[in-house]
């Protein structure tokens, strides 16, 4: 439940609290708000102040998954080709952006949960230049390999129809583009 709905809510149940005492203990209700009213509202205002406080932090320093993230990139009308990875059983990731980061999250459902551990948050990133995508190991303990070879600090290298990333040791990937 969000924040304004919440104080929303929580106001609600205050009042008809108030309704109910005044309703049937009226006298009571009238002596006891006559003396104790302005700390009610301290409490109030101080308890809404600690909300709002509380959920600022929460949104300025929770992590967001990468599910969350929208970042859209707009297509150049210059080069109309992407690219695709193809994982074992035929599945598919199309690459149409100007830099994709690929890591864990990516790969929930596709590799077996104990493979899962070895590939890192941010694991790769495939990024797309006027000449082709390139791959670039994002200096992960595992590694990524292309074609055999270990992309660990070479830096960003250029991607080649058919190539063959292994991620991890562990995850096979098949790199295709379509120009």
């Amino acid at each position: 439940m969000s924040g304004p709905r919440l104080l929303i809510l929580s106001a609600s149940i205050l009042v008809l609290i108030f309704i109910i005492l005044a309703i049937f203990q009226t006298e009571i209700f009238t002596q006891w708000f006559r003396y104790e009213w302005m700390d009610l509202l301290y409490a109030v205002i101080l308890a809404v102040i600690a909300g709002l406080l509380l959920e600022f932090i929460y949104r300025r320093y929770s992590t967001k998954s990468k599910m969350l993230q929208t970042t859209m990139t707009p297509a150049s009308e210059s080069s109309k080709f992407m690219a695709k990875l193809i994982l074992k059983e035929n599945q598919e990731f199309l690459i149409k952006e100007y830099e994709r980061i690929f890591g864990r999250e990516d790969f929930i459902g596709v590799a077996p949960a104990d493979e899962l551990m070895f590939i890192g948050k941010e694991h790769f990133k495939i990024t797309r230049e006027e000449d082709g995508y390139y791959i670039k190991d994002l200096n992960t303990k595992n590694g990524t390999s292309l074609d055999g070879e270990d992309l660990t600090g070479r830096g960003k290298i250029k991607l080649a129809d058919g190539n063959e990333i292994l991620v991890a040791k562990t995850l096979e990937i098949k790199y295709f583009e379509d120009k």
